[in-house]
């Protein structure tokens, strides 16, 4: 396994700040039905990616470098992940799903350390918890809303949603690291695959309905370009070549921010205990960038899922 890339490990953190926006635009989007907005967004991304690599020359190598298999795993996972991301935030109050949903950095912290050739340090490990306190704080902060909520048969499908998410994501974020051979232009592929699975279930299960004001077009445009469409050239780049752990805890910045851009641009309010947890989680994330080559004993190291 090549040498971790610092540069690689910014590139990743770009994908990190695009997300940060998802819950926002997703929000925007409401009104259009999951598989449809799937099929919108992910259609926009792939078509920024066709016409990018097309002037690069890149779409032929693309293909024929990109395993089937790789192919695979990532259209369904993007599909799989975004479908019940959608879902939840249709389903259960913006701020509690997106925090859910973001337990997938503290599982790619973890399952990150069961990979051969990743080294997890004590760093990491210290970071991971402070900023799960934090999201624990940002939860109990709403509790009221929240015990409402999962009284609810109809919230509770968001919520497990969400939590679909989180392991969805984190399992193919950790997954991607064994195909560090393939070109991150392969996210072509996967977005459009997507789009075609989106497409067809979109005809199957939803009524078709286009009729959308212009902000949620807007919202719709602002998804394809920028959380599910650049994000996912600068994580697969990330995860591949960077440092797959630090990537994972300062990915605990995402729920804090996107907190902060859902209270500063949609009605939530939020809370000091919000506040209080923002600021917990962001610490866990620089903490644990401070001092990344600092490994843990190297039993934990050698331990792999390959």
């Amino acid at each position: 396994m090549s040498a971790q890339n610092p540069q690689a490990t910014l590139i990743g953190s770009i994908a990190i700040l695009l997300w940060s926006a998802l819950a926002l635009f997703t929000t925007q989007a409401n009104l259009v039905p999951p598989m449809l907005l799937l099929t919108l967004t992910f259609g926009v991304a792939t078509l920024l990616f066709f016409i990018v690599y097309l002037f690069k020359g890149e779409l032929r190598t693309s293909w024929q470098k990109t395993p089937k298999r790789a192919m695979a795993m990532g259209g369904l996972g993007f599909f799989f992940y975004h479908f019940c991301y959608f879902y939840a935030f249709q389903h259960a109050p913006p701020v509690e799903a997106g925090l859910i949903a973001y337990l997938w950095p503290l599982l790619i912290v973890l399952m990150a350390g069961m990979t051969k050739g990743n080294h997890l340090s004590w760093t990491h490990l210290v970071g991971a918890v402070i900023a799960f306190i934090g999201t624990s704080v940002m939860l109990q902060s709403k509790g009221k809303i929240t015990d409402v909520a999962l009284n609810s048969a109809y919230n509770w499908t968001g919520y497990a949603a969400a939590f679909a998410c989180a392991l969805i994501w984190s399992s193919y974020s950790v997954a991607n690291r064994r195909f560090q051979t393939v070109p991150s232009s392969a996210v072509l592929w996967y977005c459009l695959i997507t789009t075609l699975l989106a497409g067809l279930s979109h005809l199957a299960i939803e009524p078709p309905n286009w009729q959308f004001p212009a902000s949620t077009w807007i919202a719709i445009l602002g998804l394809g370009f920028g959380p599910v469409g650049i994000a996912f050239f600068c994580w697969d780049f990330g995860v591949k070549k960077g440092n797959l752990s630090l990537l994972g805890v300062l990915s605990y910045t995402a729920p804090a921010l996107s907190t902060a851009w859902l209270g500063l641009f949609t009605d939530a309010q939020l809370t000091t205990g919000q506040i209080i947890a923002c600021l917990l989680i962001t610490a866990g994330a620089l903490f644990a960038s401070l001092m990344p080559n600092k490994k843990i004993p190297l039993a934990v190291e050698t331990k792999g899922i390959g």
